[in-house]
């Protein structure tokens, strides 16, 4: 592996980074960043496209995992002052790299790809905000079994530094599509035969009641507004999470991750065609 140092804030692949906190560059140019080493670790061994890499010296002259040599040609090296204008976040994360993002699907060329012989969990999130929120949903679907996430039009960037960091690896794994209009996507699910279900606190039954079918859609709705009227009048049934009076609402992740488990729980047997 070469090592290569750079020094001029001013060098063309610093600037390059620095353009990707920004989502219309991500966009533009089809790339993302990853921060840290245990994400990039994780984007190595799924063979997520790594173009550049570039790290901290401190880091460097401590030492770094033999993977790294393993998974590159050329890793560049800058002081630590330099490299904190690079990162996004506040507290060290040591290495940053530019990676491809995936090609995007539709929603109905996703529902095309997943295992149609087994209970499939599909999660929508309509006009979600908070990327560390959606990072936390990406793993605990992940965690749970999920088949797949699809995040609506008008949604914070599936890209966004903070998602890939809180997604912690599992964004690599999870099949997802991103940047459709909700009333397609939630006409797709139900071309697809799913089951559309819709959290919502003012729901009057409760999800715990519910039964399941082999294919179920979860719709969450923005962290402030929940979902929209268009979601709401199209989704087959709305459900709450019983919890305390005490506590008014459950915050977006949290509640994906409540029904997630629950959901992978449950008995249900797939149809075969």
């Amino acid at each position: 592996m070469r090592i290569v140092t750079l020094t001029s804030s001013s060098n063309p692949l610093l600037k390059r980074i620095r353009s990707l906190h920004e989502r219309q560059a991500r966009h533009k140019a089809g790339l993302f960043l990853i921060e840290g080493e245990k994400v990039l670790l994780e984007a190595f061994s799924k063979d997520i496209e790594i173009e550049s890499v570039v790290m901290d010296s401190a880091y460097f002259e401590r030492g770094f995992p033999e993977t790294f040599d393993d998974n590159l040609l050329e890793l560049n090296v800058v002081d630590s002052s330099l490299f904190k204008t690079l990162s996004t976040t506040t507290s060290p994360c040591n290495v940053v790299a530019i990676a491809k993002t995936k090609q995007s699907l539709s929603t109905s060329q996703l529902l095309a790809e997943l295992d149609q012989d087994k209970p499939l969990t599909v999660v929508l999130c309509e006009n979600l905000q908070d990327p560390g929120n959606l990072g936390t949903i990406i793993r605990s679907s992940l965690a749970f079994g999920a088949s797949a996430l699809i995040l609506s039009k008008g949604s914070v960037d599936l890209y966004n530094p903070k998602v890939v960091r809180s997604a912690m690896g599992a964004l690599f794994d999870l099949p997802i599509s991103s940047g459709e209009n909700i009333a397609d996507i939630l006409a797709s699910l139900k071309q697809a035969k799913f089951e559309v279900i819709a959290l919502n606190p003012e729901a009057k039954e409760s999800f715990l009641s519910l039964k399941f079918g082999p294919k179920v859609a979860i719709v969450l709705g923005n962290e402030g507004n929940g979902l929209t009227a268009e979601a709401d009048a199209i989704t087959t049934k709305e459900a709450h999470i019983e919890i305390s009076p005490q506590v008014e609402s459950l915050n977006v992740a949290v509640a994906a991750s409540v029904v997630l488990f629950h959901l992978n729980q449950s008995s249900r047997t797939a149809v075969k065609a």
